[in-house]
């Protein structure tokens, strides 16, 4: 296999397919895509912890291997991206990413263009698989044409807007939320590192500055966003609920399935006593 930019050659298959829970063989097909998808986002959070704490955020795929498949943690977007689209890669697929602006919680059709998610050619149709938009995300990939439909028990559609943007709706009781707008313009890894350092250094990122935990299972997702968390069952209207200190601190290993060192524990616990107090 000669390697390509997305470095399927240095992906640790196994290793990663047992971290998702992932079994049986995988081929560059529609059964595969729709395993690999489920089983992601089920296994791997969404999650800012090392922005919370000061840290870097490495995009190269050695780093994020050690951290996501190696050392049981999430993380955001642009590093589950580079992750899942080495495994693609490695596995055959033929795929582009795109950029997307989020709409979810502001409405806003005009913020920048942070979220990315990868776009599949297969069989002559197009695939919008997308693992790390957390807990209001994709639960298996989506057909990229307008009217599209993903069904079971979470629903989304895709709908065209006359200036050509595809947005992405999660269809809930209450009505459809936009989670994000995105044409087909293709993007490349040299782009997530500028994108990364927006999320990461910019204040106005929405990532550096609260603790942000999500993660989508099949029965549940759930969103902590400081220290309220929201629940989402399907069918039925979301619930938020403010979590005490403890709770909080727990909640990355209890909830959302991300393993945290001792003293990534304790100076997570600095961080959101800082918060609750309303220091910087």
């Amino acid at each position: 296999m000669t390697d390509s930019m997305w470095q399927g050659n240095g992906v640790d298959l196994d290793a990663y397919l047992s971290r998702v829970g992932h079994l049986g063989d995988v081929a560059p097909d529609l059964g595969t895509l729709r395993r690999l998808h489920t089983a992601h986002v089920d296994a791997i959070a969404f999650e800012n912890i090392d922005a919370m704490l000061g840290r870097a955020v490495p995009l190269d795929l050695e780093s994020v291997q050690d951290k996501i498949v190696r050392r049981g943690r999430g993380g955001w977007c642009l590093e589950q991206v580079v992750l899942v689209a080495a495994v693609l890669d490695r596995i055959g697929f033929t795929f582009t990413a795109l950029a997307a602006r989020s709409r979810i919680r502001t409405g806003n059709k005009f913020g920048p263009a942070v979220h990315v998610a990868l776009c599949v050619e297969l069989d002559g149709e197009q695939w919008l698989f997308d693992v790390s938009f957390g807990g209001y995300g994709l639960h298996e990939p989506i057909r990229l044409a307008e009217g599209s439909q993903a069904g079971g028990d979470w629903s989304f559609d895709l709908v065209r807007e006359p200036r050509g943007e595809h947005v992405l709706r999660f269809l809930r009781p209450e009505g459809p939320a936009e989670l994000y707008g995105f044409t087909t313009d293709q993007r490349y890894p040299a782009d997530f590192e500028i994108l990364n350092h927006f999320c990461l250094s910019h204040p106005r990122s929405p990532f550096n500055h609260r603790v942000i935990l999500q993660r989508t299972q099949p029965s549940v997702r759930h969103v902590l966003i400081g220290n309220v968390l929201t629940e989402i069952r399907p069918g039925e209207p979301a619930t938020h609920r403010e979590l005490d200190e403890d709770e909080t601190l727990s909640a990355p290993e209890k909830i959302f399935g991300v393993t945290l060192e001792p003293g990534e524990a304790e100076a997570l616990r600095t961080v959101v006593a800082a918060a609750a107090a309303g220091r910087p």
